[in-house]
């Protein structure tokens, strides 16, 4: 008997995956916000490096996205110790994940609400892995939100691609959106579905329902939620720009009696928000008004002193105008302000920053020599 099962024609062509160009990234993912507050799934967080290292190649002057996205397995493992065949099956459970994976939109005065896949696995070029190179077809209806967003959010590659858990990474985007606020707060029920710890649904979309009939959630009670969802991404995210500290915020009044209950969380960044412009309360202090008055005479641009001055402090930048001034008075006249001071301006701002952390490791070094030296000391 012939065998049924239907074989490839000879005649259709067998894309490879190989790759196609070289990626090139920019270190920084820009994302819309309806996509940094969308309800995501979890998924692992190979899945989230790959989108990481996707959304990193859209440049700021396309107009489309790609027929495809490709990159090398390198840059979704780097940084940890997996050999090449447990990289082979975190990536293809990844590919798998992410084929699956849909993105839900809702209003904000959340009367709709839509889905939309994530990959696009409709065209003749796959979605696939071959020989170290992983190729990435994006769902074209996601454009808006890829390419050219009005309103986006922004968050570096270094630190979040070495992250290991997927609610560290949730974190890292969220946390980055409200930077300049310095703080982000939420109800508890819309965390849930940030954390992907709302509803639990079955194969058909419909709520599951206990015995009592009540709808099933992951993690319901609070304590549990915190837990499960707040320790990892605290552990990891410390020491970086987005170490937060959790603070619950209970019910004012209670209907009736027993212990108030937690409804919104809040978390507060450690190094505050990122300064866009120069504080009034800089330019009203007169030591610091007069300094900033003239470093804007030397053309350095608001956005170098916001960034820079806190770390020069009020030495560092008088240094810096002495030397102009001496400069200026020499044969060797600075004709581009613009260009040369703020130049020198950020050059020693980066030393600076150099140097502190510099300091803070020499003091550390000296400080477990000292306790070394005590211990053997006590041991005599």
């Amino acid at each position: 008997m012939a065998d049924k099962r239907i074989s490839r024609s000879p005649s259709t062509p067998m894309l490879e995956l190989g790759l196609k160009y070289e990626p090139e990234y920019r270190g920084e993912v820009k994302q819309h916000w309806n996509v940094t507050f969308a309800h995501q799934k979890k998924i692992s967080v190979y899945g989230k490096r790959i989108m990481a290292r996707v959304i990193d190649q859209i440049r700021d002057n396309d107009y489309q996205l790609r027929e495809y996205y490709q990159l090398h397995i390198s840059s979704i493992i780097e940084g940890t110790d997996i050999d090449a065949d447990t990289a082979y099956s975190k990536i293809k459970g990844a590919l798998y994940e992410l084929a699956d994976m849909k993105w839900e939109f809702e209003s904000i005065d959340r009367k709709e609400w839509y889905f939309r896949h994530l990959l696009d696995t409709t065209k003749e070029q796959r979605v696939g892995y071959k020989d170290g190179i992983i190729t990435i077809l994006l769902n074209p209806q996601l454009a808006p939100y890829l390419v050219k967003a009005a309103h986006y959010s922004k968050f570096p590659l270094h630190g979040y691609m070495n992250l290991k858990s997927w609610y560290s990474m949730r974190f890292f985007e969220i946390l980055a959106a409200w930077h300049d606020k310095g703080r982000w707060e939420v109800p508890v029920e819309e965390y849930r579905q940030y954390m992907d710890c709302w509803y639990e649904y079955d194969k058909r979309g419909q709520v599951k329902k206990g015995k009592d009939g009540e709808p099933l959630l992951k993690y319901p009670n609070t304590k549990l939620l915190i837990d499960n969802t707040m320790k990892e991404p605290e552990k990891e995210l410390a020491g970086t720009d987005y170490e937060f500290t959790f603070t619950p915020i209970y019910e004012t009044t209670r209907p009736t009696r027993g212990r108030k209950k937690i409804i919104r969380f809040r978390f507060d960044l450690k190094k505050g928000p990122t300064l866009k412009d120069i504080p009034d309360s800089w330019l009203e202090n007169s030591a610091t008004g007069s300094i900033i008055q003239r470093l804007r005479e030397w053309k350095v641009t608001d956005a170098n002193i916001v960034k820079y001055a806190p770390i020069l402090k009020q030495e560092g930048a008088l240094e810096l105008l002495r030397a102009w001034d001496l400069k200026n008075r020499s044969n060797r006249h600075i004709d581009d302000k613009l260009r040369y001071c703020n130049a020198a301006f950020v050059r020693a701002g980066k030393q600076a920053l150099e140097d502190t952390k510099q300091a803070k490791l020499d003091a550390k070094k000296e400080a477990a020599e000292a306790q070394l030296i005590v211990q053997q000391a006590l041991n005599l």
